[in-house]
């Protein structure tokens, strides 16, 4: 892959140069300058004719002509592509070729301007740069955009040549998607809203972008008749959260054949996916186990598989590429087995440290991390990657990563990476930084060394405007906190609580945001941006505020103890307010966790419900109680006998503590001792013995836990029956669960019974 190239035409001609500066355009006065086009120009082509006469009218109020190169030559002509005159401008010809897809060359040919590139992307890219480069344009994000006034627009004597580090750029981010945002700032991927007059996007196609297995061959269709179709895991084929037995030649015929039928409708599409799930449970099968053992990891059956499916599609389509992960338990690359060349292996770096580029990192996984790069990138010349850019957990939770971002795209770039994904948060904007993030790795992307100070720089003051220089102090002092290499990692699932950041950080920030937002009250455009910038302090700090749950049992002396807090009000109703002039603010990649923390903010912002009253007895029904993985563990279901006609029902796959009760959503006395029962029914299995479901209450803190109720199936009568589950001491951190009864998994035993269904809990104060 060509790295981003920079060709400036030798020294002794700088002379001759200087006397070819062009001024395109100048305020009043008539165009000086003709925009040409090819007469067969592509629709990006068009477009950038479009995007450059609309741009310098906004810079310098002068509408240029277009014109197609059929005809004349004008006196001073601005060439887009390679047109008819191109050759004889630069005096030589044109190696349009050279510059493939997204590449470019801005020349001044005095006294023409020549942009050339080809009929894909690289015109318009190529105007886009000189508008930027040239002409001081800015778009930082899809609404706030910088094109400055000015009474002449020059561009001095130019010869460049830029190629971008990678064929596939995509900083996947919410606002990235807008088409014309993610065109200005060159990303050209699967996900961005890219159309023809865009160039088009390097795309996935048939609906199989990631983790397709049970796209491919679904186990509703396939498990009931063909188990041996999926993974064994401990001598038992498994239906629920499973991957595909890829040793089973059936399985290939079917995948293959499934493959071949979407690509034959969508044939224009560069990459198709044969991907693992997203969750573990690799087949341990024999036959799978035999080549796993042999290439000493999971992707040896993984890439054994996966070549054998692109080797049949290479035969109809050889211009297709089949795309496979190489994650978590497939990170580690095969030791004999290699990616065919139509096949492209996508490494992800979810399990690393964030805070500094990976390849400086002493946590462990980094290190496991750097060693397979390395690996996967001698064998392969097709080499993706999928990078994680935000916390997942919480998108609006300071995650002080920026000063990694260029580390790692260099990283990458110098492993023969030729396709890089960026996942950031993606389904909202205002995260951390968001549109600083998204903007510096679309530029990393395109040219991994461009210097992080000037871009820095650039953004601030674009963006925020006046309110630049007390941003940047906030966003220094944050990053400090990871500075050291002894800190704890920084990982993409981390709590916003995580000590790492102290409480006096964002009391002190709390104020540097205030003064921002007073700096820029006569400017609407940056007031927006540095209101909905301080959203992520905003939430680390009411996140800092116990409880986290929102209260939905009442069972206290005293309800008005645990009415909101004035100070804990204030920031819900701030955020809230943030929220609704966003309108499209995402909290977190779960939207179970989105919803109830909105829900949890705005019962902050209320009185107590007239309904609360002091009392020492209370019921938490199903609709209160949590169900872990719903479809798999379990379901909420209507149920006649359960005395509010609901119930939740637990599958007999398994024996987790699938319904957990936390008691930060329950209100009551502290210090105080509570008795806890549950109303439980069971559905046997008829003439089988074994266990019927197990409860008791947890103290994660001091990992301990309290009372305790299981009962065998033969000892369960019919219908619903109260169960008696614990007595102690609450605090806020406990919680009830109750599972599934317990059987031998591994000796491939079964439940003895159907399902357990749980109705309600009581809580009863007992002193």
């Amino acid at each position: 892959m060509k790295t981003v190239s920079l060709l400036f035409s030798l020294s002794a001609a700088v002379n001759i140069l200087a006397a070819q500066n062009l001024t395109l355009a100048t305020r009043g006065q008539p165009p000086a300058y003709t925009i040409v086009r090819p007469a067969s120009a592509s629709p990006s082509q068009l477009y950038a004719a479009e995007e450059l006469q609309k741009f310098t009218e906004q810079m310098t109020g002068v509408k240029l002509p277009i014109i197609a190169d059929d005809a004349p030559l004008p006196a001073r002509a601005i060439l887009l592509g390679d047109t008819r005159h191109t050759a004889a401008v630069l005096g030589g010809a044109s190696e349009i070729k050279s510059l493939g897809e997204d590449g470019f060359r801005l020349a001044t040919r005095s006294p023409h301007l020549v942009i050339l590139g080809g009929p894909v992307r690289g015109t318009l890219y190529g105007v886009y740069e000189t508008l930027e480069r040239f002409g001081g344009c800015r778009w930082y994000a899809s609404w706030h955009s910088q094109i400055p006034k000015l009474e002449a627009w020059t561009i001095p004597a130019t010869d460049l040549t830029q190629r971008p580090a990678f064929a596939m750029r995509e900083p996947f981010w919410f606002d990235m998607f807008d088409g014309d945002f993610a065109a200005r700032n060159k990303a050209n991927g699967n996900s961005m809203r890219l159309t023809e007059k865009h160039g088009g996007k390097i795309r996935f196609g048939g609906g199989l972008f990631v983790h397709t297995f049970n796209t491919l061959c679904p186990p509703e269709e396939f498990f009931a008749t063909h188990p041996e179709y999926f993974s064994e895991i401990n001598g038992r084929r498994v239906k629920d959260h499973s991957q595909l037995c890829l040793t089973n030649p059936e399985v290939l015929k079917i995948v293959t054949e499934r493959l071949l039928a979407r690509i034959r409708k969508d044939p224009a599409a560069r990459l198709f996916s044969v991907s693992q799930n997203d969750w573990h449970n690799f087949c341990t099968c024999a036959a799978c186990k035999a080549v796993d053992d042999r290439e000493e990891s999971h992707a040896g059956t993984l890439i054994n598989f996966v070549n054998k499916v692109a080797e049949a599609v290479e035969k109809e389509f050889p211009n297709v590429w089949i795309e496979t992960l190489a994650y978590q338990y497939t990170r580690k690359p095969p030791k004999t087995i290699r990616p065919r060349h139509n096949v492209v292996p996508r490494l992800c770096t979810i399990e690393c440290d964030f805070s500094r580029p990976l390849d400086q990192s002493a946590f462990e996984q980094n290190r496991k991390f750097m060693a397979e790069i390395r690996a996967w990138s001698g064998m392969t010349d097709k080499l993706y990657l999928w990078d994680y850019t935000t916390n997942f957990r919480n998108y609006i939770g300071p995650f002080p990563n920026v000063l990694a971002l260029q580390g790692n795209v260099k990283v990458f770039r110098d492993n023969k990476v030729v396709g890089l994904f960026e996942q950031g948060a993606y389904q909202g904007r205002h995260g951390d930084f968001a549109e600083l993030k998204a903007w510096l790795l679309a530029k990393w992307l395109w040219n991994p060394d461009l210097p992080a100070e000037p871009l820095l720089q650039d953004f601030f003051a674009g963006y925020y405007g006046a309110a630049a220089p007390l941003v940047r102090r906030y966003f220094d002092e944050i990053h400090t906190f990871y500075d050291n290499p002894a800190a704890k990692p920084l990982r993409i699932f981390d709590d916003v609580k995580k000590t790492a950041i102290p409480d006096e950080f964002y009391a002190r920030a709390a104020e540097l945001w205030k003064q921002a937002e007073t700096a820029v009250k006569a400017s609407p455009a940056h007031s927006y941006n540095v209101r909905m910038g301080a959203v992520p302090m905003l939430y680390a700090r009411l996140s800092r505020m116990s409880p986290l749950e929102e209260i939905q049992v009442w069972v206290t002396a005293n309800p008005q103890s645990f009415d909101t807090p004035p100070e804990r009000r204030a920031l819900a109703d701030d955020l809230l307010s943030r929220f609704r002039e966003a309108k499209n603010i995402r909290i977190s990649e779960s939207n179970e966790h989105h919803e109830k923390t909105l829900s949890l903010w705005r019962s902050w912002t209320n009185p107590l419900p007239a309904t609360v009253v002091a009392t020492n007895r209370a019921f938490a029904e199903d609709s209160v109680l949590s169900l872990g993985r719903p479809g798999t563990f379990g379901e909420k279901i209507k149920d006649p006998q359960a005395e509010d006609q609901s119930a939740l029902k637990l599958y007999n796959t398994h024996f987790e503590w699938c319904v957990t009760l936390p008691f930060g959503r329950v209100a009551f006395d502290p210090g105080k001792k509570y008795r806890l029962r549950m109303r439980v029914r069971v559905e046997k299995e008829p003439g089988k013995e074994g266990e019927a479901f197990w409860a008791g209450v947890y103290d994660p803190k001091n990992k301990k836990g309290y009372g305790g109720c299981d009962r065998k199936a033969s000892a369960v009568a019919a219908g619903y029956a109260w169960y008696e589950v614990a007595e102690w001491i609450p605090e806020r951190d406990h919680y009830f669960w109750l599972g599934p009864g317990r059987f031998d998994k591994k000796a491939g035993a079964t439940s003895a019974i159907k399902a357990v269904y749980l109705d309600k809990i009581e809580l009863v104060r007992v002193d």
